[in-house]
């Protein structure tokens, strides 16, 4: 017999942490890499655990958005969540862009700010650097709270962790007021070190049997099948899944702006990715197909007509719909069958149930109609000239970009009518691979996600193709990469204006502050200590490409381009465009 008299359990065994030493260890059990922010004096009890220790790692922007954007990039590249810091007041604020980028596009991500002392804060007493935290963040996270109690610091972490990665992913925030990051407490071992597993679920969501065996029996019937590949075909890891299903049944397939890659560019029903922007044979497919299967897919503005979603529906299509979040299934439009589950567990039940009923399917005549009306919309873009008023065309300048990275690499898509022309011309073969913000549309997202990136990935080139107006906003990134040695890649469509907005003014008659003419970018970069060159012929774009690799250093690369709309502008004009009220009779 073993005597236990005088052991402890590990509830019994106690350690006195500082809140800021113990929310370093919660986040490090937590399977937390990476904190991305600006140092603050507040958050010092936190910092300098993450400096005596190496599981994490610390990454300071010059702008707290630039840290929720690096933070938004890991999730959406790896399927890890990270941190992102702001202080009270201020950081706080400067935080909520980011946020917005992340909520709108159901990215998971824990972001953290400090506060004033309990004493003045919630109701707060217009401290220096005052703000309500918890209000100004709860539009744009999941879920929020503040920790005024240094004790309740474990358990709402893990509470704001599982908020953030169950069900339909996104960003959640804790508000801890810096009294309660330098107060101490005796704090379990158990409660401090128990890895996150212990606290989400386990596997992954099926969807209900019979259910799956409706929407496979009405898949098996149709004569114009589509299919649609979102985000959470990525989130899912679940392109080897859902490629059996197209394939099985031959159907033309899509990928929505955010899903780039879930659906291969090479594939034979390959009809092009982003809705609106992807070419019109999208649209046409969404409008004539007798049976869509939506995975994944919330249906953004990008898979609009003017003012609803391109796809009908029931009565006049049959829409299957998989997503992990309930209240997404039926939102967009009337189901045949919605599927509650995780993308990558449902599709591999509606592949076994599709082949228990069929023998795969060749591509039929409506299939072959749009991927050859897909191919002769690429030829034109193929086709488009070199230059424009003695200037690189865009679309010259994308096709290039495109030949020389092929499917390799990681592709940042930021700026408004830029994104349009690499969108078509950028190979993409698997997901996580191009990173668009389809659902915030935030100009300048692009040089922090990019740096985010190639932290995570430093094996990877990673290139940001950009506009001369969303460089502008978070420029100062650059010496962000430079410090970190973050050798990313800026392509900047430069077309000395804010392009899109100076084109509408000009059609509506009037010019005000579109013009950014006059500024060197390629000298901004090597003012950081980063490469930059100035490109004016295309004919030189491929040893300046190969020089910024070459200098293993961040570069820009400030190409000087015409500004021409692209073919889809107007079809995008009319989503994005106010429409006149409806005529309600006079009331």
């Amino acid at each position: 017999m073993h005597d236990i008299s005088n052991r402890a359990t590990a509830s019994e065994d106690k350690i006195r942490l500082t809140g800021g030493q113990a929310l370093e260890r919660v986040l490090k059990a937590s399977g937390i890499q990476n904190v991305y922010g600006v140092v603050g004096g507040a958050f010092g009890p936190f910092l300098a655990s993450i400096s005596k220790g190496n599981a994490i790692k610390y990454v300071g922007a010059r702008h707290e958005a630039a840290g929720a954007f690096m933070a938004a990039a890991e999730f959406y590249s790896t399927g890890r969540i990270a941190v992102c810091l702001g202080e009270q007041g201020p950081g706080g604020l400067n935080l909520l862009s980011g946020l917005g980028v992340a909520h709108n596009n159901n990215l998971a991500l824990l972001a953290i700010t400090t506060n004033v002392p309990l004493i003045s804060a919630y109701p707060h007493e217009g401290k220096l650097m005052d703000a309500d935290h918890k209000r100004l963040f709860e539009g744009l996270t999941s879920w929020n709270a503040t920790i005024n109690d240094v004790s309740r610091l474990p358990a709402l972490v893990r509470r704001a962790l599982r908020h953030a990665l169950t069900g339909c992913p996104g960003p959640v925030h804790l508000d801890i007021p810096m009294d309660v990051l330098v107060e101490s407490d005796d704090f379990g071992l158990d409660e401090l070190d128990a890895p996150l597993s212990h606290f989400l679920p386990s596997g992954r969501q099926p969807a209900e049997t019979a259910a799956v065996q409706r929407a496979a029996e009405i898949l098996a019937r149709a004569e114009r099948p589509l299919i649609i590949g979102g985000t959470g075909v990525c989130h899912a890891d679940a392109q080897a899944e859902l490629m059996t299903v197209i394939s099985r049944l031959g159907a033309a397939a899509t990928s929505t702006m955010t899903g780039v890659g879930a659906v291969p560019s090479s594939y034979e029903g390959f009809i092009g990715s982003s809705g609106v922007i992807g070419g019109p044979v999208i649209h046409r497919a969404m409008h004539e197909a007798d049976v869509i299967l939506a995975v994944g897919c919330k249906f953004s503005s990008y898979m609009w007509d003017v003012d609803r979603p391109a796809v009908r529906g029931w009565p006049e299509q049959q829409l299957i719909q998989i997503d992990i979040d309930p209240t997404r299934l039926g939102n967009a439009a009337p189901l045949a069958v919605g599927l509650l589950g995780d993308a990558r567990a449902v599709l591999g039940q509606l592949s076994g149930a599709l082949a228990a009923i069929s023998a795969p399917l060749l591509p039929n005549r409506w299939t072959t109609e749009l991927t050859a009306e897909f191919a002769s919309y690429s030829r034109a873009l193929e086709d488009l000239p070199e230059t424009i008023d003695g200037l690189i065309h865009p679309a010259a300048l994308a096709r290039r970009i495109g030949t020389l990275l092929g499917d390799k690499g990681l592709v940042v898509f930021d700026g408004g009518h830029t994104t349009f022309w690499s969108n078509a011309l950028t190979p993409a073969e698997r997901p996580r691979t191009r990173f668009n913000d389809a659902c915030m549309a935030q100009l300048g997202f692009g040089t922090p996600f990019a740096i985010g990136l190639k932290h995570l990935h430093p094996n990877e080139t990673v290139v940001n193709i950009t506009g001369d107006g969303s460089f502008g906003f978070t420029l100062a990134e650059l010496d962000t990469a430079r410090r970190y040695g973050l050798p990313v890649i800026n392509i900047i469509h430069n077309n000395a204006a804010w392009g899109i907005i100076a084109f509408g003014q000009k059609l509506g008659g009037f010019e005000l502050g579109g013009s950014l003419d006059g500024t060197d970018y390629a000298a901004i970069a090597r003012g950081f200590g980063c490469y930059g060159e100035v490109v004016t012929d295309l004919d030189d774009f491929d040893a300046a490409f190969a020089r910024a690799i070459a200098s293993n250093v961040p570069a820009v690369l400030d190409v000087r381009v015409g500004f021409v709309p692209h073919p889809q502008m107007p079809a995008f004009g009319r989503i994005g465009l106010a429409q006149p009220r409806r005529n309600n009779g006079g009331h």
